[in-house]
C-alpha cells in the first residue's frame, strides 16, 4: 500500500523539488551577483535540471501512458 502511494506521487515530489532547486539558485545568484548573476543562475540551474531531472519526468510520463494503454485493452 504505502508502496504505490510513494509511487503515485513520485513525479510530483521531483516536480517540486525542481522547481525548489531553480528558485534557490535565482535567489543564490541574486544574493552573489545582482541581477545577472540570478538570471544567469538560473539559466545554468534550468539546464542542469533538464539535464538530470528531466529523464525522471520521461520515465514517469512512460509509466502513465503504459499504464492508460494497459487499461484500454482490458488487462
Amino acid at each position: 500500500m504505502l508502496s504505490k502511494l510513494i509511487v503515485k506521487f513520485y513525479e510530483t515530489l521531483i516536480e517540486i523539488v525542481l522547481w525548489l532547486f531553480l528558485v534557490i539558485a535565482l535567489i543564490g545568484g541574486w544574493s552573489a551577483g545582482g541581477f545577472f548573476a540570478g538570471i544567469g543562475a538560473l539559466v545554468s540551474a534550468f539546464i542542469f535540471c533538464v539535464l538530470f531531472g528531466g529523464a525522471f519526468l520521461v520515465l514517469a510520463d512512460i509509466q502513465k501512458r503504459v499504464k492508460s494503454i494497459e487499461e484500454k485493452l482490458g488487462s
